[in-house]
């Protein structure tokens, strides 16, 4: 199917949602170098109109009358004037009274703040620098301790002691002059920050899209597989570059992330799903063949005692027959039976201290008969210990099922005149006893080592075949409730080699 854009899509909401967090990073690193170099232009206009209100003072000193705190040079007072226009700002020269010896228009709103004194405008002493403004001036971006607040603006204002020969305070000059700042949108527009950022925008919508790509249509495929199963479809995989669709890659991949991870398990799981189907379909093809078999036998029998064409002398043979074949019956459901009780957790383990030795022994001698029929020798290399026991912990019925299992099978496949070797191994680091039961018989493939303790797995695959495919099965979920393993590999023996532990007292 083919993928499309769509917001109600996987892909569509992560690009949707990585634009939005892009627009707003770009919004906030615009609004940031926005305010970084309105801060750095307000102070090197600060700065600069330090620097002309010292010259202005340097001009304005040697014509000030101290005594009587005027301006006595008209030619600086027109120096005063066209100062005021060239750099747009108010220019005040106060005495050491506080009046004012010159200021240029002044708006009305700030005059209220001043003091009318002797029909003379005088500046209070909380906006003058006075005595302690040293030599070099100061200056400051604000309201001027509230002064221009009415204005809604933001001032830049200087102030600088005008020189005197004996370097006593006679007066000040101050300029001041509104920020100079410009809007945010033409901000972005003179410095090209808007085109800047946009084509940065487009750059990273592409790679974000095709990364967005990369994670999620592994979840997309994900997500289809999932429901193709869900109908039944149990050969759907999820089928990635690098990936040949089985739970292997087909390749190594360069980076093996998360996802990936996540699509060979699904593959795996699928797979497994699918053998289990098949091997559930085998199961039930071969008990439908075992049970049909004994049934027809016993109901060919007993119709044949009812009607009276078995002879009398022969009733008794047939009956022993029906009996076996009921017997065998029973065994295989009592077999199932038990498969499901395990599978559901319901049996209660009694664990004890027991000798393994002993069951060993045990069960060795309860398949003699089977033993001798093929002339199947057994070989043992016991851990040796005191008084010739190894004492482990657990349910002791459970674990005889164990063993008994997996050495009929062993006896099942193993050739006439074959061997069987039973073997132990203790575990100081693990507090672990291994036992290793090995025959000599063809082998299983390492290809069915994942699935030989499935339930209804069967390595021999005809329908005449006697295995349930639960032995195996049983075996595993009695050491799994235990806390123990149960793993098979090639023996030296040539054939099959099962490796189960059990936790020492």
């Amino acid at each position: 199917m083919k993928h499309r854009f769509s917001m109600h899509s996987l892909y569509g909401r992560t690009i949707l949602q990585l634009a939005m967090a892009i627009l707003v990073v770009f919004s906030v690193m615009g609004v940031f170098y926005y305010g970084i170099v309105t801060t750095a232009s307000a102070r090197q206009q600060s700065n600069q109109l330090l620097g002309s209100t010292q010259a202005i003072a340097e001009v304005v000193g040697p014509s000030f009358n101290a005594s009587r705190g005027e301006i006595t040079s008209s030619q600086v007072i027109s120096y005063l004037n066209f100062t005021a226009r060239s750099t747009g700002a108010l220019v005040w020269v106060i005495d050491r009274q506080g009046n004012f010896a010159f200021m240029t228009n002044t708006p009305v709103t700030l005059t209220e703040s001043f003091e009318l004194i002797d029909e003379q405008w005088n500046l209070p002493d909380t906006y003058r620098g006075g005595a302690d403004l040293g030599t070099s001036g100061r200056s400051s971006i604000g309201d001027f301790s509230g002064l221009f607040r009415s204005t809604g603006q933001r001032w830049i204002s200087t102030t600088v002691p005008l020189p005197s020969p004996t370097g006593a305070y006679i007066g000040e000059i101050q300029l001041h002059r509104p920020v100079v700042t410009e809007s945010f949108n033409s901000f972005l527009m003179a410095n090209s920050l808007l085109l800047s950022m946009l084509v940065a925008f487009i750059l990273a919508l592409f790679f974000l899209g095709l990364l967005s790509r990369n994670i999620t249509r592994p979840i997309r495929l994900l997500a289809q597989t999932a429901d193709r199963v869900y109908r039944g479809d149990l050969t759907a995989r999820v089928k990635l570059s690098g990936f040949s669709g089985s739970s292997q890659p087909s390749k190594p991949a360069l980076v093996t992330d998360d996802l990936m991870i996540l699509v060979e398990t699904m593959n795996s799981m699928i797979e497994k799903l699918e053998n289990q189907e098949r091997t559930r379909r085998d199961f039930i093809s071969s008990v439908t063949h075992d049970l049909r078999t004994p049934l027809t036998s016993v109901r060919g029998f007993v119709e044949g005692i009812l009607d009276g064409t078995v002879p009398e002398e022969k009733i008794g043979t047939y009956l022993d027959i029906v009996r076996q074949e009921v017997m065998r019956l029973q065994t295989m459901v009592n077999t199932l039976s038990e498969a499901s009780r395990f599978d559901s957790g319901t049996v209660q383990l009694d664990q004890t201290v027991f000798d393994i030795y002993a069951l060993l022994k045990e069960d060795v001698y309860g398949l003699e008969s089977l033993l001798n029929e093929k002339n199947i020798s057994v070989q043992t290399d016991f851990e040796s210990s005191e008084q010739d026991r190894l004492l482990v912990v657990g349910d002791r019925a459970a674990i005889s099922r164990v063993v008994y299992n997996i050495i009929s099978n062993a006896i099942r496949y193993t050739p006439v005149d074959g061997i069987i070797s039973l073997t132990t191994r203790r575990n100081n680091r693990t507090h672990l006893i291994e036992i290793v039961i090995e025959d000599s018989g063809p082998g299983i493939s390492s290809a069915e080592w994942p699935f030989i303790f499935d339930r209804f797995y069967t390595v021999d695959k005809s329908r005449t075949g006697k295995s349930s495919g639960l032995g195996l099965f049983i075996c595993r979920t009695i050491l799994a409730a235990h806390g123990q393993r149960i793993t098979v590999s090639n023996s030296e023996l040539g054939g099959a080699c099962f490796t189960f532990t059990l936790a020492m007292p």
